[in-house]
């Protein structure tokens, strides 16, 4: 004799299994989030002067673009002119029209198609006389 109320707990585990199944593989790659990208790490700055500094950060793997402000305030309220999230593919800029004897502050950010990493620790460099 088959038992009625497990033939339909089995059907209904069944129809639950195929339910979450199809849900899992029916999940589009548009719906994905945007890959991580890692932070770059920022050297001190170098070749300081009057009104122009060089400042270099390590490469992160996969980005293809690096997004570098500049400011005289620790917390980015404003920024150089030139130097906000400038778009730079290389791993170092020289930053100029400074003012002598100023205090700059610099961070990196690194970008992957759309995804931008969180920013790199702030540095900060000083002009000379």
């Amino acid at each position: 004799m088959i038992d009625k109320k497990s033939s339909a707990l089995k059907m209904i585990s069944f129809a639950f299994l195929l339910t979450v199944l199809f849900s899992v593989s029916s999940c589009k790659d548009d719906d994905d989030p945007a890959p991580a990208v890692a932070a770059p790490t920022v050297n001190a700055a170098t070749e300081i002067a009057a009104t122009t500094f060089k400042v270099s950060w390590t490469a992160v793997t996969g980005a293809d673009k690096y997004l570098l402000d500049v400011s005289k305030e620790a917390h980015f309220g404003t920024k150089v002119t030139g130097f906000d999230k400038k778009e730079l593919t290389t791993t170092n800029a020289t930053i100029t029209g400074l003012t002598a004897k100023t205090k700059y502050y610099y961070r990196v950010y690194a970008k992957k198609g759309t995804a931008t990493s969180a920013a790199s620790s702030v540095k900060s460099a000083t002009t000379i006389e």
